[in-house]
């Protein structure tokens, strides 16, 4: 009996719709140090999940955020969010953070860091020890919860003050 139950778990986890949401910055150094392991993340797993790169700063104008995709070959799809529509849905705070929605629970599996390559805004290690996003990614491809669900995002805050008008 308990073998039927765990294969109708995984098979539900499998069906799962993940959407991987990217709040950047394209004037962050941190972001665009981190933008190798995205792509990298991207490439891996663009056949089976969603990703969707957000700038919510006001700052971030179009022409801005084309440039930054370019200069760091950032492929997946990206968008503003001028109004924090998703950034107070998710309660995003820091540029780079990234949250792993679970389209069908409504649940986030994952949020925080992409890795922890940078330990203060102004300090960063020679290479990241640990890649929370690939780990996350990784265990939910195996039907897993992601062994570490948050983390703090270290980076630009998200200015939540700023406005479309």
């Amino acid at each position: 009996m308990s073998v039927l139950v765990s294969f109708f778990a995984l098979e539900t986890q499998a069906g799962d719709s993940i959407t991987v949401y990217i709040f950047l910055l394209d004037e962050c150094r941190i972001c665009q140090e981190i933008s190798p392991e995205l792509n990298s993340i991207y490439d891996t797993y663009k056949n089976k999940y969603s990703f969707c790169g957000i700038f919510p700063n006001f700052s971030s104008k179009q022409k801005g955020i084309d440039k930054f995709k370019e200069k760091y070959k950032i492929m997946f799809y990206t968008k503003t969010d001028y109004f924090k529509t998703l950034t107070h849905k998710f309660k995003a705070s820091v540029l780079p953070e990234v949250v792993i929605w679970n389209e069908t629970t409504k649940q986030i599996e994952y949020r925080g860091a992409v890795n922890d390559l940078f330990v203060t805004p102004g300090k960063r290690r020679s290479s990241a020890r640990n890649h929370y996003l690939k780990d996350a990614l990784e265990a939910l491809n195996k039907g897993e919860r992601p062994a570490i669900q948050q983390t703090d995002p270290i980076g630009c805050y998200i200015n939540l003050n700023d406005s479309f008008n």
